[in-house]
């Protein structure tokens, strides 16, 4: 027997508590970045990051380690270029692309970034029991790797 649409609660719905959570934390960290002298998203810190911790990568390699098309990378990547945080350097194997790297000031944001996100981390959850965090993430990779198997 279906149940009936008057049944369904869109506040227990997964997807929109997580992208809800996702918004105010992504919202509060932009802030927190901005009053810190670095007016950079989290997506941005996400790219710098991924960049410190693998090495130069194309925008090819950043758009799927990110999950984000590569016209979002590309617009992305162009305002770190911008700001210094990161440079385009012609990949030696293939001229038609480019590796994308952290410069000094890149590193330099990084060191007043990371400790940031750290902090803001232990702040929005320092009332959770660990085994909580540790259920939520498990069930999290659960969903995205079932969402990845089906696309």
């Amino acid at each position: 027997m279906s149940e009936s649409i008057l049944d369904f609660q869109l506040e227990q719905a997964i997807g929109l508590n997580v992208n809800r959570t996702a918004f105010l934390m992504t919202d509060e960290i932009a802030r927190r970045f901005a009053a810190n002298g670095y007016p950079l998203a989290a997506q941005d810190f996400g790219i710098l990051f991924r960049l410190m911790k693998q090495g130069a990568m194309t925008q090819v390699e950043i758009a799927a380690l990110t999950m984000r098309d590569k016209t979002t990378i590309t617009r992305r990547i162009d305002g770190l270029v911008k700001k210094g945080l990161v440079e385009r350097n012609p990949c030696q194997e293939d001229r038609r692309c480019f590796r994308v790297g952290l410069t000094e000031t890149g590193h330099l944001a990084l060191t007043v970034m990371i400790p940031l996100v750290r902090d803001f981390q232990q702040e929005v959850l320092s009332e959770i029991p660990d085994e909580d965090k540790a259920i939520t993430i498990k069930t999290l990779k659960q969903i995205s790797d079932k969402l990845i198997s089906i696309r």
